[in-house]
C-alpha cells in the first residue's frame, strides 16, 4: 500500500474542493484533518443573497463547536451580502467576517425613506463596516453610512482599489471625494440605459462626472463605464465621448466604454468576470493609450 505525505493529499483534496463545492462538503467527512483544509476553502467566500442564507450563516458563526470567532475574523476573505440588510443579523455578521478583502455590499432595501438614514439599523451597520479594510468593493450604495453620498474620507475606504458601483447614474454623478481614496487604481461605474437612447442632457452630466474623476484621480488607472440594457451601446458611448470636455481627437485613455450584454450573470467583487472586466480594461487602456482613440467593449 502506496501512502502519500499529507502536503500531497492536502493538494489533491483542496482541489477537488476548488474543483466543485458539492465535492467539497462531501469531502469534510473524510476525517478531521481534510475537514480543516475544505473548511479554509469552503469559508473564504461567503455569499449571503438570501435572509435564509444569512441566518443560516450566523447560527453557524454563534453555536460551532469546531470553529472559532477568530476562524471566521481570519479566514472569510470575500463577503457578499445582497438582501434587505437593515436588521441586527447583518451587523453581528459583518462584525464577525472582520478580515474581508473583498466585499460585495448590494444594498436594496424594501422598506426605504429619506428619514431611514438617521435610523438606528443604519448606525450600527456603519459601524460595523468601520473596522473593516477591503481592498475589492462592488457598492450598491444607499445611506449605509448615514448620508446619501458615500463618506470616502472614512478610513473603511482607504484600502481600496478596485471599486464597482452599482448605483444609477443619477446617484454617483451626485457624488464627490473620490480622489480621497488613496490607493484607488481601477474604477466601474454602471449605466442602465433603457430602451431610449441618452438625451443630450444626461450624456452632459455623466460626461461631466467623468472628466472630473479622471482629472482628480491620476493614481486611476481605469475607468469602466459599464453599459447595462442599452439596446444601441455603440451611440451610447459615442454620445458620451463627444460630449467630453477638452479635446476630442485626445480623450483620456483611461476611460473604457464596455458593453455588458448579460447583466444578471454574476458580478460580485470576488468573481472571475468581475476579474475578467478589469483585465480587459487594462488591456483597453493600453490601446488607446498608443493613440488609437476610444473603443467599446463587449463582455
Amino acid at each position: 500500500m502506496v501512502f502519500l505525505p499529507h502536503d500531497v493529499l492536502r493538494i489533491i483534496f483542496e482541489q477537488a474542493a476548488l474543483d466543485d463545492k458539492r465535492t467539497a462538503v462531501k469531502l469534510v467527512l473524510v476525517s478531521r484533518l481534510v475537514q480543516y483544509w475544505i473548511e479554509l476553502i469552503l469559508y473564504a467566500v461567503v455569499i449571503l443573497h438570501r435572509e435564509t442564507t444569512c441566518r443560516a450563516f450566523l447560527r453557524t458563526i454563534e453555536t460551532s463547536r469546531t470553529k472559532t470567532r477568530a476562524f471566521f475574523a481570519t479566514h472569510v476573505k470575500s463577503l457578499c451580502i445582497s438582501y434587505d440588510i437593515y436588521n441586527d443579523r447583518t451587523v453581528r455578521i459583518i462584525t464577525a467576517c472582520r478580515g474581508v478583502t473583498s466585499l460585495t455590499f448590494w444594498v436594496v432595501p424594501t422598506t426605504w425613506h429619506t428619514s431611514i438614514i438617521h435610523s438606528s439599523p443604519h448606525q450600527e451597520i456603519a459601524a460595523a463596516l468601520d473596522p473593516l479594510r477591503p481592498k475589492r468593493l462592488s457598492v450598491l450604495l444607499h445611506g449605509v453610512f448615514g448620508s446619501p453620498y458615500p463618506r470616502f474620507h472614512l478610513s473603511f475606504f482607504q484600502k481600496i482599489t478596485h471599486l464597482s458601483i452599482v448605483n444609477k447614474w443619477e446617484d454617483w454623478t451626485t457624488w464627490w471625494g473620490f480622489e480621497l481614496l488613496p490607493c484607488l487604481t481601477h474604477l466601474s461605474f454602471d449605466l442602465r440605459v433603457g430602451p431610449r437612447s441618452i438625451d443630450k442632457r444626461t450624456a452632459y452630466v455623466i460626461a461631466r462626472t467623468l472628466y472630473t474623476v479622471l482629472s482628480r484621480c491620476a493614481q486611476l488607472r481605469v475607468c469602466v463605464l459599464l453599459l447595462t440594457f442599452d439596446p444601441a451601446p455603440g451611440c451610447t458611448a459615442d454620445t458620451i465621448s463627444k460630449t467630453l470636455p477638452g479635446p476630442e481627437h485626445a480623450p483620456d485613455p483611461r476611460l473604457v466604454f464596455m458593453h455588458d450584454s448579460e447583466p444578471f450573470l454574476d458580478r460580485e467583487a470576488h468573481s472571475i468576470r468581475e476579474a475578467r472586466i478589469w483585465n480587459m480594461a487594462e488591456q483597453t487602456v493600453a490601446i488607446q493609450a498608443s493613440g488609437a482613440g476610444l473603443r467599446l467593449l463587449k463582455i
